[in-house]
């Protein structure tokens, strides 16, 4: 894996420690505007929200939307925006691999030369941080775009598995510490009716997607479903492994025992929601806050008597626990295109988002509107944000702009400031503890490894996703399929995406030297 030196920065802290960057953060003398391709979960980007106005106060750079309202597919905006050849200063996509790409072909600049020169807030950051700087790095050695950070380096954690705690008492039953422990307290929630209805309706194991069979049960027992590189910085793909035989057995086994909801592939993502308003569901890997919030839900806790919904450890499996979701170091970026009129502005604008004043604003909002300051200079959200009617707080800074799709790092005191306190205890202890699976770093690609790991990706997934179910569902025999299923992946060109991947992954760690 990556040396342990890159990830020993974890305790220095992050922006908030950095002290560079200009009090005066004027970038044009006059008001300049300059056109932007964004949208994200269904919004396209509004010049109205405070933060980006604040911003221009602060800059004298306006952005405009290049994308129309309506359209709030990004990939579909992304692709008119280039076949209609006009292009807008900026784009920020959730997909880095096509802004590289469209980088390789001339159509995004190279910002290295742009951030020594003009960035010393990014250039001070990517010193400071090596590992996110490997993320910003395309295959050709250039930096074309800027993501957009998690705070990796404090919270990695995303979601955790959660029980019915109340259940548990009913039956005298201690939270399961072990795989063997596991089994047994799913059967008892199946057989000995702890919501008692006098009803076998207990489904002890449920989801809001299929995905369940590629991450979550799956990855209890630290099997992989995708690529994934060993300790010796070799690329493996994991449903070859002996684990991953191990992992699947186990979980056809608990979907025939009607250990796991019968409806998994279909019930849809309301499922969360259905299990626990009915009082059907004893646990689920899911998001930490959002999971957590059902335990301060009125109507029902008004409903269910003494309802406890608590995330705990993974269960043990071969002496180690494991929680396989985590959190990427980044998830998209912005670039600026070959198009824009003044890039040298542009890279400035980038900058001003990694100084303190572009930090704060980009995670707290607005002070004074969205966030104040203690007398000990700890921020914390107005009442604006924690008391709004018929909104929680993470719509209203949503609706402000905050975190919006940029390139920029993330705050993850943002996050506990308006989150519940309990779900970031419980997402504090999965990573203090060593629980969580790192996934493989987002890989950068040639043009021509790009095309062809597309189509190789694509028909893997395919044919998981297609032999998963089968197998789960009883349709298929897994030992007698596992060894076709194995021949159809070398059909695909398994060896030769592990090969792309290999040379891809050895490229990242040379980006971190």
């Amino acid at each position: 894996m990556v040396s342990k030196s890159i990830y020993l920065l974890t305790t220095l802290g992050l922006l908030s420690m950095i002290s560079y960057g200009e009090e005066n953060y004027k970038i044009k003398k006059k008001p300049t505007e300059f056109t932007i391709l964004a949208s994200q979960n269904g919004r396209v980007f509004n010049e109205e929200w405070p933060v980006f106005k604040e911003a221009f106060k602060d800059t004298n750079i306006k952005l405009k939307s290049a994308g129309s309202k309506n359209s709030t597919d990004e990939i579909q905006g992304f692709n008119l925006a280039i076949s209609s050849g006009n292009l807008p200063d900026i784009i920020s996509l959730s997909s880095p691999d096509k802004l590289e790409s469209l980088g390789m072909e001339g159509g995004i600049i190279p910002l290295n030369e742009l951030i020594e020169k003009h960035a010393p807030n990014i250039k001070a950051f990517f010193k400071k941080y090596p590992r996110y700087k490997m993320d910003a790095v395309a295959a050709d050695g250039n930096i074309y775009i800027i993501p957009v950070y998690y705070d990796w380096y404090n919270m990695r954690a995303s979601q955790g598995l959660f029980i019915r705690q109340d259940w548990l008492d009913k039956l005298g039953l201690k939270q399961p510490q072990t795989m063997e422990e596991f089994y047994k307290v799913m059967k008892a929630f199946k057989e000995k009716d702890p919501n008692g209805n006098g009803i076998a309706d207990e489904i002890p194991y449920f989801e809001r997607t299929a995905e369940f069979a590629d991450k979550e049960l799956i990855g209890l027992f630290g099997a992989r479903t995708g690529f994934y590189v060993n300790e010796n910085n070799e690329v493996l793909y994991g449903p070859e492994q002996p684990r991953f035989k191990e992992a699947m057995k186990e979980v056809i086994k608990w979907y025939k025992e009607g250990l796991i909801d019968p409806e998994i592939f279909t019930r849809g993502f309301q499922a969360r929601d259905y299990m626990l308003r009915n009082n059907l569901g004893g646990m689920t890997f899911d998001w930490f806050a959002s999971t957590t919030a059902y335990n301060t839900d009125k109507e029902l806790n008004d409903k269910i008597n003494n309802f406890k919904f608590i995330a705990i450890a993974p269960p043990e499996y071969k002496g180690k626990r494991y929680a396989p979701d985590a959190r990427m170091t980044y998830f998209g970026g912005w670039g600026i295109t070959a198009s824009a009129k003044d890039p040298v502005a542009l890279v400035k604008y980038f900058d001003y988002w990694f100084s303190p004043k572009g930090y704060e604003l980009y995670n707290w909002g607005v002070e004074g509107d969205t966030f104040k300051r203690d007398k000990n200079g700890k921020k914390y959200f107005t009442d604006k944000v924690m008391k709004a009617e018929g909104k929680n707080p993470l719509e209203v800074l949503i609706n402000d702009g905050v975190q919006f799709k940029i390139g920029a790092l993330q705050d993850y005191n943002y996050e506990k400031a308006w989150g519940n306190p309990q779900a970031s205890q419980w997402a504090e202890m999965y990573m203090k503890n060593g629980y969580v699976v790192d996934p493989m770093p987002i890989l950068k690609y040639t043009s021509e490894e790009n095309k062809k790991i597309q189509k190789i990706n694509f028909q893997i997934k395919m044919l998981l996703d297609e032999m998963n179910q089968k197998w789960i569902l009883g349709s298929a025999d897994f030992d007698k399929t596992y060894p076709e299923f194995i021949k159809r992946l070398n059909d695909i060109g398994i060896k030769e995406a592990i090969e792309i991947n290999q040379k891809a992954y050895n490229r990242f760690l040379k980006n971190s030297k």
